[in-house]
């Protein structure tokens, strides 16, 4: 019998906030001004229940389909029958939006934050305590967090369809139906994707309407909550959080960047920035209109307008004379005027304080392997030509690590260079410009992916001088990324090395002996899978926190996680809240992208709740420095071997023979490039064969998500639990998952994977010729799975621990069933019509459904 359990307060509010009114408001997409709008509105209904009939006799998805026109329309013509399907998906696609905008408006009522664990509570708790004080200001002054906005192609709402989302939103929590049913009409006309692929500095600009809307109050709201608990106390506030951003700046893999993007993205941010701010300034203009203050006013007004609308003004870091004119106008508040409105003041320059004349810092990231090339160029022109042996890249590492001598050089460079080491060169040359128009932290890391060895790094620091750049003036920060199982296992050996090089120690000693190092969910997980990812990367995070320490460095983890579990995403408060005083833990640092962006941070409260669980994540980890019990030498044994079944299990399905071709098959993977949702190539090697290694994680996984298998998020879990339990330690692996909130976390997100995946759908592969038994395999594990995770976490069904969000994942599921077949339905004709303008007319089919798929997942690319 299953447990029976009662509804919770916060199920209630989401039957009665969120499921009932967006069943209400449903209701009002049929005056939606479509084409056959009506006959659209009508069938829908008709049609899902064909797809839930349909997929629960094992019907294929072309057969389902087939039969609804036959049954219920007079449509016999592909073309009509492919008119009607878009239509389909048009509704669809803002049912999601409709939904999304329901659940958002109720997101105040849904979560609130856990009291115990934030800042004001805490210091309440310890106001007598005199020690406990002194320790939380220490861990004040060493916490930090920083949220880094990345261009991954899996935020599908252009900036149009967002601001209607918020003022949907805003509608739906006033009750206001007059607004609510222009804005369904106005999202009704509003195009959702884009005619052609946009260019870097678009999808820049996509992104800067999160840091213009939502970040930029969001932020500041928190930072002054922050300000205001410390001033209570008599502690000196410190400034926590900051902003960055990689569009324009990523240039791995990425051939469509250059350095005239990342400088164009400089001064958009820049713009976009001081725009912000003169609305600010209009505002605090209009309440303060006292004497004495004419003049201050008057200069903010005139150097505000200036750097926000004048294309032609001389641009370069005015942060501290905005303070100082700010500061003065507050003095004569305080003092002449009771202090009347200094709170807008006070409000502006925090905000200074926070994005200074830059918005988000630009980071620049490129591959080692092309970084190696540009090294490689330079050496063949004189005056370097004379510092190494021509066979220099044939030498082992420790020969190499002898020759760089970091000389600062002038190199004449009279041979002929490629596009991508002429662009590292002038991108190198530019961030000293860009440092200087809007200030240090416009632009100071240079991530290096795919960073293999020491001399990955050393090498672009010698490209740093040997092209403008001086050893006493180098304000760049260089990071280096490990990101396979394998380059996790080694990157404690490369950075003692580091630590141990003379050059590198004084560069890091200039640079407040920080240093900060990425890691990357995404291609570990396409590498080895899910458990031995996560577990590569805790165990890479423990030995690089302890060979830092050995060091006195000031460690700072830049995690790299996507939207989706099987990249590193789902609910990560809670793994910085679990990782326990072995790791460096004070400096959280994170990648937030694709439809994670709208989900988390696409409106200013949510965005506020989403930074606040970070940063008390971080305050209670910090204060409490429990030792992870993860690393006793029984439970790292059991999790060590864990990790290698669920690792062999994946790599020997990765080398299966069908593996790549069902994917592409199947899936509309060689579809995603006409999408036109990213500046970045699908694969790395361009237009060549399709081949696995080349393959990026988010079109892999987001290949897995669309047949709704969600392979990566699960696979090989099932199969470690089940041989722990066969080689008799099942006790073993229950006491630890009872005592470990972090390996807690990782069956949870698991759970959340396979909560969007629905293996029905295709159960009618079962008894295809080519990959049933591959179909069955996946299946297989996919089962096995949920029975271990069931029976390890004591739930009867997947997510039981958290009923809202296994019914918002289940209603957004059925929302978008239709979706899903009219895709499969799509590929499969593929297969079978070769008529040029029919293939056409099918792959912008399948094509379009991807968008409304991942759009109600949220976090599934």
């Amino acid at each position: 019998m299953p447990k029976l359990r009662l509804t919770t307060q916060r199920e209630s509010i989401f039957n009665n906030e969120v499921i009932s009114k967006f069943e209400l408001f449903n209701s009002l997409f049929l005056t939606l001004p479509f084409y056959k709008i009506k006959d659209t509105g009508t069938l829908l209904p008709l049609f899902f229940k064909s797809c839930e009939d349909g997929i629960a006799n094992g019907q294929k998805p072309a057969q389902i389909i087939e039969e609804f026109f036959a049954k219920f329309t007079s449509y016999t013509e592909r073309k009509d029958i492919i008119d009607l399907l878009f239509r389909f998906i048009q509704y669809i696609e803002r049912q999601v939006v409709l939904f999304d905008a329901v659940e958002d408006a109720s997101f105040a009522k849904l979560n609130t934050t856990d009291e115990q664990s934030t800042l004001a509570f805490i210091l309440k708790k310890n106001a007598d305590n005199k020690p406990m004080l002194a320790k939380i200001e220490k861990l004040i002054d060493e916490l930090s967090l920083r949220l880094v906005l990345t261009a991954h192609p899996t935020q599908f709402y252009p900036g149009s369809v967002l601001a209607i989302i918020t003022d949907l939103t805003k509608a739906i929590r006033d009750n206001d139906l007059t607004s609510m049913n222009s804005l369904l009409q106005q999202l009704g006309k509003t195009p959702f994707f884009n005619k052609k692929s946009p260019t870097p500095v678009d999808e820049a600009l996509n992104l800067a309407w999160f840091l213009e809307h939502t970040f930029y109050f969001a932020a500041a709201n928190i930072q002054e909550e922050i300000d205001q608990n410390l001033d209570e106390y008599n502690l000196e506030t410190k400034k926590i959080l900051e902003l960055g951003f990689w569009p324009g700046g990523d240039r791995d893999g990425n051939p469509n960047i250059h350095a005239d993007t990342t400088l164009a993205v400089s001064k958009m941010l820049r713009q976009i920035l001081f725009r912000c701010y003169y609305r600010d300034f209009r505002i605090m203009k209009r309440r303060i209109t006292f004497r004495g203050v004419e003049d201050n006013m008057m200069h903010l007004q005139n150097v505000l307008y200036k750097n926000a609308f004048d294309q032609t003004c001389e641009l370069h870091d005015i942060s501290d004379e905005l303070r100082e004119h700010l500061n003065k106008i507050k003095e004569t508040l305080l003092n002449e005027h009771n202090g009347l409105f200094v709170d807008l003041v006070n409000d502006l320059i925090r905000k200074i304080d926070l994005y200074g004349n830059y918005f988000a810092s630009l980071d620049i990231r490129q591959d080692s392997r092309v970084l190696r090339n540009v090294h490689a160029y330079c050496r063949q022109n004189k005056p370097i030509s004379s510092l190494y042996p021509a066979d220099y890249d044939q030498l082992t590492e420790a020969e190499k690590l002898k020759l760089i001598s970091f000389k600062e050089a002038k190199p004449v460079y009279t041979t002929e260079a490629d596009a991508l080491i002429e662009d590292t060169i002038q991108t190198i040359k530019e961030i000293k410009g860009i440092q200087k128009r809007n200030g240090e932290k416009a632009c100071h890391r240079f991530i290096i992916s795919n960073c293999q060895q020491a001399t990955d790094i050393l090498q672009l620091i010698e490209l740093f001088l040997w092209n403008g750049w001086s050893k006493n003036d180098l304000t760049i920060d260089f990071v280096p990324l490990f990101e396979t199982v394998n380059d996790l296992k080694e990157a404690a050996a490369i950075m003692e090395t580091l630590y141990s090089n003379p050059f590198y120690k004084a560069h890091l000693a200039s640079r407040g002996n920080k240093q900060d190092i990425m890691l990357g969910y995404s291609d570990s997980t396409k590498d080895g899978g899910y458990l031995m990812a996560n577990w590569s990367i805790f165990n890479g995070k423990t030995s690089l926190t302890k060979v830092s320490e050995k060091h006195n460095i000031q460690l700072a983890f830049f995690d790299g996680r996507g939207g989706p579990p099987a990249r590193g995403g789902g609910k990560t408060h809670r793994f910085y809240a679990s990782m326990g005083k072995e790791i460096a833990n004070k400096n959280i640092q994170l990648t937030v992208q694709g439809q994670t962006i709208s989900s988390q941070y696409g409106s200013v409260e949510s965005a506020e709740f989403n930074i606040e669980q970070l940063i008390n994540a971080g305050i209670s980890s910090g204060l409490k420095e429990k030792h992870n019990i993860l690393l006793d030498t029984e439970n790292k044994t059991l999790l060590d071997e864990m990790a290698e079944d669920g690792y062999k299990a994946f790599v020997d399905l990765r080398e299966h023979p069908l593996f790549v071709s069902y994917l592409e098959k199947l899936s509309p993977l060689k579809l995603l490039s006409k999408a036109n949702i990213s500046s970045r190539p699908v694969k790395r090697n361009g237009g060549g064969e399709m081949k696995l290694e080349d393959l990026r994680a988010i079109s892999f996984v987001t290949a897995w998500s669309m047949l709704k298998q969600n392979v990566p998020g699960f696979y090989g879990m099932g199969t470690a639990l089940k041989n722990q339990e066969n080689a008799g330690n099942w006790d073993k692996v229950v006491k630890v998952y009872e005592q470990s909130d972090y390996l807690k976390t990782i069956v949870d997100n698991c759970m959340m994977s396979m909560s969007k995946s629905d293996f029905v759908i295709t159960a009618h592969l079962a008894h295809d010729n080519e990959y049933g038994a591959f179909w069955t395999q996946l299946h297989d594990e996919f089962e096995l799975t949920k029975e271990m995770l069931l029976k390890l976490s004591g739930q009867d069904v997947l997510m039981a621990n958290y009923p809202v969000d296994k019914k918002s994942i289940a209603t957004r599921e059925k929302i978008i069933l239709p979706l899903v077949l009219i895709q499969h339905f799509a590929l499969e004709k593929l297969q079978h019509d070769q008529e040029e303008k029919s293939q056409q007319a099918l792959e912008k089919l399948a094509v379009r459904t991807v968008f409304g798929i991942v759009n109600a997942g949220r976090n599934l690319a």
